[in-house]
């Protein structure tokens, strides 16, 4: 039986801000830990960047963070606020051994959290993360340098201009002219690259929500608030919303009719043009349990397959990487170009969907129309406690029943959220009304039992 994660959950380390284990004392030590799984294990100094989101917090553990890594010897490069995916690219590029973001992504401003990368830019698997925690918990003390040895910190000034050029880059020399785009910053990390691109390749940028004070990041906007990216769609004549969160790795897309597209329908547009284009590597598309059936059945039509995995862009890149794909995400709106990034990159993404867009003459609300979706029911349960799924008895009856009559034409998946006290609940199937009532009796049975 594999190890379990105490404090990482499904994207890193997450907390109310100054609230164990997001406290300057837990991440300085956290750091420690860091530089001695992820640093160099020879002679020459270890070098690490760090890059944040435009939460208040931020400043304040950025600075525990990086004084627990020089505590230990390693090379800080403060990157300044940042998207996640910037970082990574950042990491791989300047040849660091790892790479630190600080945030809690589409959470509350409250929140904060931190991400680890390797110096390659690709996510830590849970095995790292797991001798991270031993560490960080265990009570012997961590090496600690002195004298010349002891770390020291830099500031990387052109961290902005460098991953503009790098998504720009990932256009091939197609650009935006006399494309409208509605863009909705989030108050986040996005205010200071996603404007740029968009402008370089000569696209129409309507920009909302962009002026980040340390509190209002999500703040009733954002890629969580479909209802807003919708609205400045409208306002603006748009032929095309793109919404980011906090830290910028997740999206969403909304057509010209001011209706948002899911990632699931992203990632359809995506896999389809590529296979036509014969450019998705082993004709395979990579998703989490989390996606819509119909996306098998669109790429199967087209000669394709469709693999899946656990729920995080992480788990969808490890079975990228081992498989040599260049594509895949999640239904959540972390879309993965593995051409272009090591992890989900909202920025990326945005553009290589304008791009199908321009070089096929169709709008948004056109090219949607390839993914069928079947139809789901889903449920986002707060619980007071989060027992093994199994244990919860009377649940697991009614989702027998539910799985028995569906067959092979639906599932029921149910499975806790990483970073938050929540459940969750879906179902697929045919029978709209089917799904919904057994939904609502599974979701009333796992309340009784630990709502």
């Amino acid at each position: 039986m594999s190890e379990k994660r105490q404090f990482f959950g499904t994207d890193g380390v997450r907390a109310i801000a100054n609230r164990h284990p997001m406290t300057p004392e837990f991440v300085m030590r956290l750091a420690q830990a860091s530089a001695v799984v992820l640093g160099k294990k020879g002679g020459e100094r270890p070098r690490a960047i760090v890059g944040r989101d435009t939460r208040a917090s931020g400043e304040m553990l950025e600075a525990a963070l990086a004084a627990g890594l020089n505590s230990a010897g390693v090379d800080v490069i403060l990157a300044g606020q940042l998207p996640t995916p910037a970082v990574a690219m950042l990491s791989a590029e300047l040849g660091t051994d790892f790479g630190v973001i600080i945030s809690a992504s589409h959470n509350p401003f409250k929140d904060n959290g931190i991400k680890f990368v390797h110096g390659d830019g690709h996510k830590l698997d849970d095995k790292t993360e797991i001798a991270m925690e031993k560490l960080v918990l265990g009570s012997e003390d961590m090496p600690r340098p002195e004298g010349r040895g002891i770390g020291r910190i830099t500031k990387l000034a052109d961290g902005v201009e460098r991953y503009v050029k790098h998504a720009v880059a990932s256009m091939g020399g197609v650009k935006l002219d006399g494309m409208r785009v509605a863009l909705d910053n989030a108050h986040g990390a996005a205010a200071y690259t996603s404007a740029l691109a968009l402008e370089a390749l000569g696209a129409d940028v309507q920009v909302f929500h962009s002026e980040p004070d340390g509190f209002n990041i999500n703040e009733e906007c954002g890629c969580t608030h479909s209802e807003e990216i919708e609205r400045i769609v409208r306002s603006s004549q748009a032929q095309a919303g793109i919404a980011h969160d906090g830290d910028a790795d997740r999206i969403a897309l909304c057509d010209e009719e001011a209706i948002a597209l899911d990632g699931d329908e992203l990632m359809a547009i995506a896999a389809e043009s590529m296979l036509r284009k014969g450019t998705l590597k082993q004709n395979t598309l990579a998703v989490t349990i989390m996606s819509n059936y119909g996306l098998d059945d669109l790429v199967s039509r087209m000669g394709g397959r469709v693999i899946r995995t656990g729920v995080g862009d992480r788990y969808v890149l490890a079975e990228m990487r081992s498989r040599g794909l260049n594509f895949g995400g999640e239904q959540s709106g972390h879309i993965i170009f593995g051409d272009w990034a090591t992890t989900g990159d909202g920025l990326i993404a945005g553009l290589q969907l304008l791009k199908i867009m321009k070089e096929t003459g169709e709008p948004l609300s056109q090219l949607r129309k390839c993914l069928k979706k079947f139809p789901q029911s889903a449920r986002n349960l707060r619980v007071s406690s989060k027992p093994p799924i199994e244990e919860l008895v009377e649940a697991q009856k009614i989702i027998k029943e539910t799985e028995k009559k569906l067959g092979d034409y639906g599932r029921v998946l149910l499975r806790y959220s990483g970073t938050e006290q929540i459940i969750r609940l879906l179902i697929e199937g045919r029978d709209v009304e089917y799904l919904e009532a057994q939904a609502d009796k599974i979701a009333s049975a796992i309340l009784a039992q630990i709502g």
